[in-house]
């Protein structure tokens, strides 16, 4: 099977198009020139490159002068868009990098979009909402971070954190109900919307545009650069269920040849931990260390088959509607307090 029919499968099997798919998520990692939802940066020439990314390809902006870049899909069509209420979706996601950025620019939140232009090429009866986050942009720090936002798609009234910003119906009600179930464009604007600032220098990356259904698999949180200069990411396979199928979470761009391990728990973290980010509160459970295989220093690889733990019922924790946190840990001998640090993953447990 090629590798452009094993994506249409597994885009027949995963996207929104389908009701209620539970505990599930599609990655966009940009892979092979792939791009499924369109996206562009704003105002400037892109380009898909084959290394630097979490863990390989990326999107990569040069050069951006302007006051509000963002980060958009273009393409009308699932898995990104279309009824997010019927496809159960639950929160969206993105990794960025800074290469170039003003110091002020840095500072700034990183907000989520969304839209619908009611099925009319008129922009004045256009629908959109926005969530701006608490979280502030990444400073040129050579690492990636991975941003999660929630979307509330099951709420009938206008949800906590998102405001109005554009519409033609009666009451931000209305507005929410309408475009949630007819999303046709989602925006990452680096910056609230509706404040005003002068155009800064701008040079980023974004990897892994995510939508999660039902609570499904995202990731969060920033690495630790490893001595090697890479960026220690985690992907994933499957879903995470109690009855069946593979659900095995892979950390890459481990230092090669080293011990690795992963350790997991039931709320997130942010705490400074060994040179980097504490991305799971304790208590933690460890699983067994292994070495990190790879070809080179940045190729390094250790995994967790979190399907099998879930399923053998030896954590009586991994069960059914439990939110699990976790996170790859990593021998880096060269590197600040010996170690490496990955981001992190949340999933919820199916049935």
């Amino acid at each position: 099977m090629t590798s452009a029919s094993l994506r249409f499968l597994v885009l027949l099997l995963i996207p929104g198009a389908a009701a209620g798919q539970t505990c599930d998520s599609f990655v966009e990692g940009f892979d092979l020139f792939q791009n499924e939802g369109g996206w562009v940066w704003s105002g400037t020439f892109q380009a898909s490159v084959s290394a630097g990314g979490v863990p390989t390809w990326h999107v990569y902006s040069e050069p951006l002068h302007m006051a509000l870049p963002s980060f958009r899909s273009t393409q009308p069509a699932p898995p990104f868009t279309g009824d997010y209420r019927s496809a159960e979706v639950t929160s969206l996601g993105l990794d960025l990098q800074s290469f170039t950025i003003d110091a002020a620019a840095c500072l700034r939140p990183l907000s989520l979009v969304l839209s619908s232009d009611q099925g009319t090429s008129d922009p004045s009866d256009d629908l959109i909402v926005t969530q701006v986050s608490s979280q502030a942009l990444p400073c040129a720090d050579g690492t990636w971070h991975s941003f999660t936002l929630e979307v509330p798609s099951r709420e009938s009234t206008l949800p906590l954190g998102w405001r109005v910003e554009q519409s033609s119906l009666p009451d931000d009600d209305a507005t929410w109900n309408a475009l949630i179930t007819d999303v046709t464009h989602v925006r990452w604007s680096l910056g609230d919307p509706l404040e005003t600032a002068g155009p800064t220098d701008w040079r980023m990356g974004a990897d892994n545009a995510r939508v999660a259904y039902g609570g499904g698999p995202t990731s969060y949180c920033v690495s630790k650069t490893t001595s090697a200069g890479c960026s220690p990411g985690l992907t994933w396979i499957g879903r995470p269920s109690v009855s069946s199928g593979a659900f095995v979470i892979h950390a890459n761009q481990m230092i090669t040849g080293q011990a690795g391990l992963f350790f997991y728990g039931f709320a997130a973290s942010g705490a400074p931990f060994m040179g980097g980010t504490l991305c799971v509160a304790g208590p933690h459970t460890r699983t067994p260390v292994m070495p990190a295989q790879g070809a080179d220093k940045c190729s390094g690889r250790v995994f967790w088959n979190a399907g099998d733990d879930i399923q053998s019922g030896s954590n009586a924790a991994l069960a059914v509607g439990a939110t699990v946190y976790a996170q790859a840990w990593g021998r880096d001998p060269q590197g600040t307090a010996g170690s490496s640090l990955s981001n992190a993953i949340r999933f919820t447990i199916c049935p």
